[in-house]
């Protein structure tokens, strides 16, 4: 398959590229860095991505930091609307310019996080977010047309590579191995929680 992974660069990016490079074509995008360069918060260059690209089978994303992580009373507009724009418009926005790019039976894989489920005190502007782009991934996939398929992955907090794995995190391994059953699972509209070492649904 040809695939594009927007934030290939990062922890949870690399690690999803190197599992599937030996058998796919990888296009890993990132704003500075990669084989193409996209600023994913930004309409016109994503448009400009697909074009550039061409035709696709899949479009992952694992992009961030995509959320503000400070007590809820220091909270202001602006933290709401980063997390907004970078977590659930930003991801909306790939697969709203992505689908008449994407070859028939093709796919998405988004990301949201563990935090819809399990708040912090200081998670109040970005844990939302994570639900809102989990809905969304559910309530859309019956909607896309050609077979196209979409699914989304909710892990827990990544531990630095080559660091201990403290407890209520995960490794990139383990993020990427769910990220690889989103797009090759026949499903659609699935969440797949990655909360204590493995995928569940």
């Amino acid at each position: 398959m040809k695939i594009i992974i927007v934030g290939a660069n990062g922890c949870i990016g690399s690690a999803v590229a190197r599992a599937l490079a030996a058998d796919h074509e990888i296009i890993r995008v990132g704003r500075t860095h990669g084989d193409v360069h996209a600023d994913y918060t930004d309409a016109e260059s994503v448009a400009a991505m697909f074009e550039q690209i061409g035709p696709v089978d899949a479009c992952i994303a694992t992009v961030g930091p995509d959320g503000v992580l400070k007590p809820y009373a220091d909270l202001t507009d602006d933290d709401y609307r980063f997390g907004f724009e970078r977590k659930v418009l930003s991801q909306v926005r790939l697969v709203t310019l992505g689908t008449p790019h994407l070859r028939d039976n093709g796919c998405f894989v988004l990301s949201s996080g563990s935090l819809s489920d399990r708040p912090k005190p200081t998670s109040v502007a970005t844990g939302p977010m994570d639900a809102a782009i989990d809905v969304y991934v559910q309530s859309v996939a019956p909607l896309l047309p050609r077979g196209i398929r979409i699914n989304i992955v909710s892990p827990a907090h990544v531990a630095a590579p080559g660091g201990p794995t403290p407890p209520g995190s995960i490794t990139a391994d383990a993020a990427a191995a769910a990220y690889l059953d989103a797009l090759t699972s026949p499903n659609t509209g699935q969440v797949l929680r990655v909360w204590n070492g493995g995928p569940n649904a």
